[in-house]
């Protein structure tokens, strides 16, 4: 069916096929909002071609994690795959957490997309090779002591005792499954209060105000939390965008997630550049979804390049270049 269609972009193959194994008289919903009907009319224009598909519009959301529509909210129970082409990610979010338990809903989540990213990139990789190598990661990504360091000058480390690995494959092919992709993971949360050190960020920061990184931000962490930032004009927006929130949660150390698909490359959009290869994305604020209790207003993604980790003394990432 759609395999065989020649002039479909890859990218939105990929989405029907080995991204969700989606099958004849299934319900597609496809949510989108004022800042992204582009594209989510894009994918709507093909969804419908093969599958009954419906398509929700609402206003942009405040930040990343933050509760959709109640209308939206109740549509997410009454579907089989929902693409959720949005600007801020809905993944966080109590509906899409709530709808996914339920059994039935297979979430792809497309936030922050660019059309380019059906054509290049992150999209057009080997979903079952991707897989593969996020398996064989995640059983050397848990221990007890997590250090990080970069060229960059990060230096961190945390306990992750008790904490075990968070996959993202990039696809989302059984019901009650999540995913992002081109994204592809294996993330840990910290243990709350045991981070300390430094993180210098150099790749990019998913959001409309920043993006890829000119000047490094360097970030001070102690016992768990950012207590200082530092750098340019792009630190300035961090510090401002963290403090409007007026909360403290929001500085959390709630994530390391460690990017493994070899085909993005930073771009400035969330989904390539939190699964590129060899970097880190260390998420702040909420960590409801890595184990831990921090329900934080935001959850926000950050980029470091070329880093090392270690566990326990043993590398798993070493420059960027997978050890295990």
């Amino acid at each position: 069916m759609v395999e065989t269609l020649k002039d479909i972009p890859l990218g939105i193959k990929q989405l029907f096929t080995s991204i969700t194994h989606l099958k004849e008289g299934e319900k597609v919903l496809v949510i989108t909002d004022d800042n992204k009907r582009e594209i989510g009319e894009f994918v709507y224009n093909y969804a419908k071609m093969f599958f009954e598909t419906s398509m929700m519009v609402m206003p942009a959301r405040e930040g990343h994690g933050a509760e959709p529509t109640e209308a939206v909210a109740a549509a997410l129970n009454h579907c089989d795959v929902a693409f959720g082409a949005t600007t801020m990610s809905m993944y966080h979010s109590k509906a899409r957490l709530d709808a996914s338990k339920n059994g039935r809903l297979r979430w792809i989540g497309l936030q922050d997309y660019a059309l380019h990213m059906f054509e290049e990139g992150g999209l057009t990789a080997d979903f079952d090779e991707v897989t593969r190598v996020v398996n064989r990661v995640a059983p050397h990504y848990k221990g007890k002591t997590f250090t990080l360091t970069a060229p960059g000058g990060t230096n961190m480390t945390c306990s992750i005792e008790g904490r075990e690995p968070v996959l993202d494959h990039g696809t989302a092919t059984v019901p009650g499954s999540a995913s992002f992709p081109p994204n592809a993971e294996v993330a840990l949360g910290p243990v709350e209060g045991t981070a300390n050190g430094v993180l210098v960020f150099d790749g990019s920061i998913p959001h409309p105000l920043l993006n890829l990184i000119d000047e490094p931000i360097t970030c001070i962490v102690k016992d768990g939390f950012i207590t200082e930032i530092s750098g340019g004009r792009e630190a300035d927006i961090l510090s401002k965008l963290l403090a409007d929130f007026n909360d403290p949660t929001v500085y959390n150390i709630a994530e390391l997630g460690l990017g493994l698909n070899k085909e993005n490359f930073l771009c400035g959009h969330m989904a390539p550049d939190e699964g590129s290869f060899g970097n880190i994305h260390i998420g702040i604020g909420k960590n409801l979804n890595f184990g831990g209790h921090v329900n934080s207003p935001l959850h926000l993604d950050m980029v470091i390049k070329k880093v090392s980790c270690e566990i326990d003394g043993r590398y798993v990432m070493k420059d960027g270049e997978l050890l295990v």
